[in-house]
């Protein structure tokens, strides 16, 4: 008896703990997703970018801000290797060494071509290192945010929207590129454009067949060309599915098979992501609604 109140007790405040927990993981996973988007194909570029300026105005960074060797060990890209001390090599640190032995073994017998090769693999590892140790790469992340949002604001122009839309008219003639960019443009459009959608209420209509109810939010009239065909005045109403209503169906029925319920949308939609479980307490079997 005791065991079984135990294992109770554990499933019941383990889902608890889940249902609190996984919201906050998943959000941080959606941020770490678009963080990774943004600095791994724009970001990653325009810090190269930054990297390379520096470089070709000053050939190494200044005295004093990055260790050779040390800063090597700490911030370059590990390597299975290891040093009499029992440290960790890293590629970085392998072509300061190589740099190091030419520099102190070079006599006129040296390949000139070799030393300044190892001299400009040298300078460019120590701006690695720097911004490595500096945590430098962020600026391009920031550099891209930048680009995006004046991106945006250069489309919301009369002349950005032209361009744009002359690209995306190019876009659709090329054989591949046609047959994927209209699918994910339809995706990005949906999420990330800051549009309106406005839902007259929640309703409940015979589908997907007579005698099956369904919860859906009406959205207004139907199309012109399906009301022109039927004599019965149509309302067209998006039903959305269990358990993300991001998805769903658009029927168009006659506004007299059309049941409005007293719910708010928000009710509504816990409704259909609950899969039917959370109800307001007027539409509970067996209490009456106001």
């Amino acid at each position: 008896m005791g065991h079984n109140h135990f294992f109770t007790d554990f499933r019941k405040f383990f889902f608890r703990g889940l249902g609190a927990l996984v919201p906050t993981l998943v959000t941080f996973a959606i941020l770490v997703w678009a963080y990774k988007l943004v600095n791994d194909n724009v970001g990653y570029f325009i810090t190269n970018g930054l990297r390379e300026l520096c470089s070709m105005v000053r050939a190494e960074p200044a005295p004093g801000l990055v260790d050779p060797f040390e800063d090597a060990l700490k911030f370059g890209e590990a390597i299975n290797e290891w040093d009499d001390e029992g440290r960790r090599l890293t590629t970085e640190y392998k072509v300061l060494k190589n740099h190091r032995r030419l520099e102190e073994t070079k006599s006129s017998l040296t390949n000139l071509k070799v030393l300044s090769q190892a001299r400009a693999a040298r300078n460019e590892v120590m701006w690695q290192l720097a911004f490595a140790k500096y945590k430098l790469h962020f600026l391009g992340f920031l550099i891209a945010i930048i680009l995006v949002y004046f991106t945006g604001f250069f489309l919301a122009s009369f002349l950005g929207r032209t361009s744009w839309r002359a690209a995306e008219r190019l876009l659709n003639r090329v054989p591949v590129i046609r047959a994927i960019y209209p699918n994910i443009k339809q995706v990005t459009d949906f999420l990330l454009t800051d549009r309106n959608v406005e839902f007259s209420g929640v309703v409940a209509v015979e589908y997907p067949r007579k005698g099956v109810w369904s919860v859906g939010l009406s959205t207004g009239g139907p199309m012109k060309q399906v009301q022109g065909r039927v004599s019965d005045e149509l309302v067209s109403v998006f039903i959305p599915s269990s358990p993300t209503p991001i998805t769903g169906y658009v029927v168009q029925v006659p506004r007299q098979d059309v049941i409005e319920l007293n719910m708010t949308i928000d009710e509504g939609l816990r409704f259909t992501i609950s899969g039917g479980v959370i109800k307001p307490g007027e539409m509970l079997p067996g209490t009456e609604a106001e």
